[in-house]
Parts: C-alpha cells; structure tokens; sequence
C-alpha cells in the first residue's frame, strides 16, 4: 500500500462513481478534500463525508446506518502506467442536510426593473417563492434567461414568470421556454437513485425585457467550466454581491427540493463559503475572464452548493 501522504485530489475525484453507494440516508454529500482534525486542515488528502449527524456506534446501530471506515480503497493510478489499490483516509464532517433553500417571500422584493438585468427576484405565478435571475444571454442561437429549475418551474408545474413577484400583473416578465428534468425522491434513503446533472429551467427573453448585465458585476462574455480554487461572483436577490473560492466540481451530493422530496446530484460545485441565503437560488457564478461556470441552487449553514449548466440541454 502507498502512503496516504502521496495521494492527491486529481486521485481520488476518478473515482467518484465508485463512492455513490454511500450517498444516501445520513451521508448527504461526498468529494476529495484535504483532511481536518480539530477544525484545522492536516494536509492529508481524504474522501470527504459529508453527513447529516455525527453518531455514535450505539446510534448507528439503532439506525441502521452504514459505519463509515477510516479508509476506503481506490486504485490509483501510477507514473509507470499501472494502478495501485491506495488507502485514501476518510474525513466525516457534520453539515447537517441541504435544501434549495427557496426564499418564503418574508423579504422585501426588488424593485420592478425593465430591461431586467442578473441578480433581481423573480417569481412564478402559482408558487408562493421567489429566487433570482440569473442572467439574460444568447445560448444556442437564442436570447434567454437562465435560473433554477426549482425556481422557475418545478419540473413543469409552473410557466409564467413575473418581476420582481406576482402581485402586479403588470410584472409579467416572460414565459418558461423550457427545463432540464429532474429526478427525485420520497425519501433520502434510496438505493442506486437516477443522479442529476444540474437544476436548470430557461426562457426565450427579449432585451426590451432582460437586460445582459449582472447587477454590480457587469455583462458575461460566455461560459466555461469551473476550476477547483478559481474566485468567483454572484449577485444574488438576498445578499447581494459576494466573492468566494470554488473548493470541489465532482461533489456528490442529496438535496431536499421542490418541499418535500429528494435528489440526488453528481459533479455539483461546493464553494469555500456558505454565502448564500434563501432567494440566491439561480444566481450565477461568474469567474475573472466574466465567465459563468455555474449558478448557485442550495446549502445549508456550513456549505453552499451551485450546479453546472449545460448549454447542450437548453433548446
């Protein structure tokens, strides 16, 4: 067996389809990170749990949860070309559990803005949430808007947006052009689920209605993927502007959505901090070249989650 010492994050995240069946019950998100111990980071490499409460071997027991070992086996490549089975240590860190975390409409909205640039409340008739636009751009030969599915939609459910709420009709913003489905589940306790690749709904926008900037940050030029330490932005309708670090983009995680239900989400993006409050969702995440690599969509009150966004869904 090599050392632990030798193991890298570029090792363990290959092997991430290989950890999905611990993702379920307590353990609600998985990814390579560096090892804590007493609340300071050790150096070491791990395989991140993430769980809703740290338990006793007693409770475990009494629950029927898996105990997570100390390590976990991977075969890790070699510079001679061959694999290795490794010992990658294992870090349990209690988050608690994630949520979409929609905004319950106890906040004051913005103002009603036409053209409607990135980061404003919008809301869809019917559903008594909001979240946030995330920005108005061409994708695939059309100019649109891009938020959350379970801001926008909610699989379906709900078609006509308004901003910054629903109480004028004169705030009708636009039609929901289309979403990318997503898998979910009665309870968190699901063995082998359907994994999503992203919480996305879209609409076909005018620029007489969507402006092409991000509030306080200016206009994206495009997309690109995220990169693990990159600094970020987002505007989102709740907290306004923020700054932050990307810590993983292969995270494994469960997120309670639409209520009451469940989904389960692979290559999600964690970020360093959790700044993001319920309304954020939809708000994209804008690089230093003025690229969007994702857009904000849950969290809880130690982590903050975004998804990617997939230009060859949105037709």
């Amino acid at each position: 067996m090599q050392l632990t010492k030798q193991i890298h994050r570029t090792d363990i995240e290959p092997h991430m389809s290989v950890l999905k069946g611990w993702l379920r019950g307590n353990v609600v998100g998985i990814y390579a990170g560096v090892k804590k111990k007493n609340g300071k980071k050790t150096g070491e490499w791990s395989i991140v749990m993430h769980v809703q409460q740290k338990k006793s071997a007693d409770r475990l027991a009494l629950d029927k949860d898996t105990p997570i070992p100390p390590f976990i086996e991977l075969p890790i490549a070699q510079r001679d070309g061959g694999t290795e089975m490794v010992k990658v240590p294992t870090d349990v860190q209690e988050v608690g559990l994630f949520s979409d975390d929609p905004d319950p409409l106890y906040t004051n909205p913005y103002e009603r803005m036409r053209p409607c640039p990135g980061g404003y409340c919008v809301q869809p008739q019917g559903l008594n949430q909001r979240g946030t636009l995330g920005a108005n751009i061409t994708i695939n030969g059309q100019y649109r808007m891009i938020s959350c599915n379970h801001v926008l939609s909610v699989n379906g459910q709900y078609t006509q947006i308004y901003q910054p709420d629903t109480t004028n009709n004169l705030n009708f913003l636009c039609p929901v052009s289309g979403f990318e489905f997503m898998y979910t589940y009665p309870t968190n306790d699901v063995f082998d689920p359907m994994y999503n690749d992203t919480d996305l709904a879209w609409c076909n926008i005018t620029p007489q209605d969507g402006a092409p900037n991000v509030a306080e940050i200016g206009t994206p030029v495009g997309f690109a993927d995220p990169v693990v330490d990159e600094e970020v932005k987002y505007f989102g309708s709740f907290t306004g502007l923020n700054e932050t670090n990307l810590a993983s983009t292969t995270y494994l995680g469960i997120m309670k959505v639409f209520g009451n239900r469940y989904a389960w989400f692979q290559n999600m993006i964690v970020l360093t901090d959790n700044v993001q409050m319920a309304g954020d969702s939809g708000s994209v995440l804008i690089n230093g070249q003025m690229q969007i690599v994702g857009m904000m969509c849950g969290g809880n009150m130690f982590r903050a989650l975004a998804c990617r966004i997939p230009l060859n869904v949105i037709q």
